[in-house]
């Protein structure tokens, strides 16, 4: 399977990107190379275009990169019906946030995610139910697998496990949005490695891609 697409275009307006973005998501690319007025740029998964200087280059950091395995368990969630009622009260502050926009009017954007005694309770991968989730049971770093229970979780699950190592964060959301009060972070793609090794002191913004609020026991962001 091909991880991505060369295409050369005689116009870059939003309706080719639109169409572009639909064949990348039923294509199941990482992301598309696009050629333009002597410039060149990424089209990704997030939907947002970022000029390269150097293809070699960044198809060489994309190649070396490393993807993390899911593995799932079935069985039963054990969840507190505190972290439960937590996890739910954030779907709520952000549900129109979160469902303001779609992958290809399908797909919502960003996640929720909450620290628990026996895991991570967050949003699956490819939701269209915000009402859906799924317990990531534990990561292991060195051998770049996710446990997770009955169902895949978001994309941003390794990231997710690295946040709650630092024990002030009891939520996470993430959001398709800036903040510029907030630093910001280069771009790498979810769910692989160089991703997933993020500053955790506090809350910041991925570059191309979004923000990652990070909340305190008592709802406050970091």
């Amino acid at each position: 399977m091909n991880h991505y697409k060369k295409i050369n275009l005689s116009n870059m307006e939003e309706e080719d990107i639109d169409r572009l973005y639909k064949d990348l998501l039923n294509q199941k690319y990482q992301f598309m190379i696009l050629y333009f007025d002597g410039a060149k740029y990424v089209l990704t998964k997030e939907r947002s275009i970022m000029e390269i200087e150097n293809e070699e280059s960044f198809l060489n950091q994309f190649n070396h990169d490393i993807y993390y395995k899911t593995i799932i368990k079935n069985g039963d969630v054990k969840i507190e019906e505190q972290d439960m009622k937590i996890y739910n009260s954030y779907i709520h502050q952000f549900k129109d946030k979160l469902t303001k926009k779609r992958y290809d009017d399908k797909y919502y954007f960003g996640c929720v995610a909450i620290k628990t005694k026996n895991g991570i309770i967050t949003t699956i991968r490819g939701k269209e139910d915000l009402s859906d989730y799924t317990v990531i049971e534990n990561v292991d770093h060195e051998n770049h697998i996710i446990y997770v229970l009955n169902k895949k979780a978001t994309l941003n699950a390794p990231l997710l496990d690295y946040l709650f190592q630092n024990e002030k964060v009891k939520a996470i959301v993430h959001l398709h949005e800036f903040d510029d009060h907030l630093p910001y972070y280069e771009y790498a793609f979810p769910g692989m490695v160089k991703d997933s090794i993020r500053n955790n002191t506090t809350s910041f913004n991925i570059r191309h891609h979004g923000i990652i609020y990070l909340f305190d026991k008592d709802g406050n962001i970091l």
